[in-house]
């Protein structure tokens, strides 16, 4: 669960976003930002976790029905992982990191190289931890759709969910500690090959948990498979 989590967040791929927000601040402010854009992520799971199925309850939204809208959202975030901008793009998104701002192709949010126009402006941590970055980066739609359905149906995984996002929240401490560093060492091209992996790795997840979900809103695909 833990593995699959931290490949849907995109916790590699964002190393340039929170590196882009963060321009200007000291190590000191950026492990700041860091732990605020965490610690909003793991708040919005644990609510997603636990009043999650009463919003499902209360629009009559099945947990299968669930899956299958969340599998696709995750599919879409791992199709938009795999075609990343190349860093020979040379568009204001792409990763060779020119123009103003860098997008966040899974939530589509733009989030501004800070330092341009206003050079004397230095984000707080809560400028940016809780927003963009903690919500709807760390913590977006593919993200809270899985937690989601972890604490839905008639047996819940609570622990094992707790657990899962625990862990992927210490592994989002440890990129963004180490973010600046880990961009001069893989480079642009580095980050955008590992991008590309778990955009892999996060179709099949989606694949997998559609035709699982799949299979429980249309038991008669079992028998026809055979």
């Amino acid at each position: 669960m833990a593995v699959g989590l931290f490949a849907i967040t995109g916790s590699i791929a964002i190393i340039p976003i929170f590196v882009a927000a963060t321009v200007g601040q000291s190590a000191q402010q950026q492990r700041k930002t860091a732990l605020v854009a965490t610690a909003t992520y793991v708040v919005a799971g644990v609510i997603a976790l636990f009043v999650g199925n009463a919003a499902l309850n209360l629009f009559g939204i099945s947990v299968a029905a669930l899956r299958v809208a969340g599998m696709a959202i995750v599919a879409v975030i791992g199709w938009k992982m795999l075609n990343a901008p190349t860093p020979s793009d040379g568009d204001e998104e792409s990763a060779t990191g020119k123009g103003t701002h860098h997008l966040h192709a899974a939530s589509n949010t733009k989030v501004p190289k800070r330092g341009f126009g206003n050079k004397t402006h230095v984000p707080s941590p809560l400028d940016i931890g809780i927003m963009p970055l903690g919500f709807p980066i760390y913590g977006g739609p593919g993200v809270l759709s899985v937690i989601i359905a972890w604490g839905s149906g008639p047996k819940p995984v609570y622990l094992a969910a707790l657990l899962a996002i625990a862990a992927n929240a210490a592994l989002i401490i440890v990129l963004d500690f180490l973010a600046t560093p880990i961009t001069k060492w893989i480079g642009a091209s580095g980050l955008l090959v590992t991008e590309k992996v778990f955009g892999l790795i996060v179709v099949a997840i989606a694949i997998s948990g559609m035709v699982g979900a799949l299979l429980v809103l249309f038991p008669g695909l079992a028998g026809g498979a055979h």
